[in-house]
């Protein structure tokens, strides 16, 4: 009886070591660049089934768009991150799949600063850093004094707050005025008051001709990046000009849906470029 359950538990054993080994675990998603990119396309022009553009045409073009904008991020210790990679790739593909007519700016916005974490750097708490990139997890790269920046934990601060440690920002309508005794949080200059690049203006302006503050663009008003619009996104695609996010319907049809595609090519945008028709999020 003994040696019959012996055998038993060891035939058993035997069938479970052939089933694990019999296993395979399947590879991360965009666990490289490569397939990071394949799948960049493929969410992308999931908007085909509305824009009835050629997918074909736009899974190339915008496979050309993702390489350029991985490679633009990489340098010093930076490398591809496969989950902040594969994050970016969610947040596009449920933006652009279902057959939207439109994408709101705050979806925008919000993609494009998830796939700005695609590429990231190993430099850790109080290291040097030039850019968010550099850093790792979390981190953000914050001036620590007139020539150096250093990874550093982001803390929220109110206005009358104190600004002075590296990561400290100032919420809403405030910033850090840096010559104030220690630095404290205090509100953002009105509507033609001077600025600067230590002085900002609120977040209905932004700072225009003769360093005053001027109100930003509303929609329908011609734009170079997403700083001279309310909305915060400008359309870059001919007339470029300040929406409350990408159309695929309407003006879009002409406009958004071959900025999409690659059929049509994207003004000059500056910094707002890379958040366009053709970069994460546009």
């Amino acid at each position: 009886m003994l040696n019959r359950l012996v055998s038993a538990l060891a035939g058993g054993a035997f069938a479970t070591i052939a089933v694990a080994c019999s296993l395979t675990t399947n590879p991360p998603p965009d666990q490289n660049e490569s397939d990071f990119c394949d799948d960049w396309a493929k969410a992308y022009c999931q908007i085909g089934s509305v824009c009835n553009f050629d997918v074909a045409t736009c899974s190339a073009y915008q496979t050309g768009v993702c390489t350029t904008y991985v490679n633009g991020l990489l340098g010093g210790t930076r490398q591809y991150s496969q989950p902040n990679g594969h994050a970016c790739i969610v947040a596009l593909t449920g933006a652009y799949g279902g057959s939207p007519t439109s994408i709101q700016a705050s979806i925008l916005l919000q993609i494009q600063s998830t796939c700005s974490k695609v590429v990231a750097g190993n430099q850790g708490k109080g290291d040097s850093c030039t850019a968010d990139n550099d850093c790792t997890g979390d981190l953000v790269c914050a001036k620590y004094n007139a020539t150096t920046s250093i990874c550093a934990v982001t803390t929220p601060k109110n206005a009358g707050d104190p600004c002075s440690d590296p990561g400290d920002q100032c919420q809403g309508d405030t910033y850090c005025a840096t010559t104030m005794v220690p630095p404290i949080c205090v509100a953002t200059p009105p509507t033609g008051s001077a600025c600067s690049t230590t002085i900002p203006c609120g977040s209905s302006d932004q700072c225009g001709d003769g360093d005053t503050c001027q109100p930003r663009g509303a929609n329908g008003d011609p734009c170079a990046a997403n700083g001279d619009c309310v909305s915060g996104y400008c359309d870059p695609y001919p007339p470029a000009q300040c929406e409350d996010g990408l159309q695929f319907s309407g003006r879009g049809i002409l406009y958004d849906c071959e900025g999409v595609a690659g059929t049509d090519q994207p003004v000059d945008a500056g910094s707002g470029a890379a958040s366009g028709d053709g970069g994460p999020g546009g």
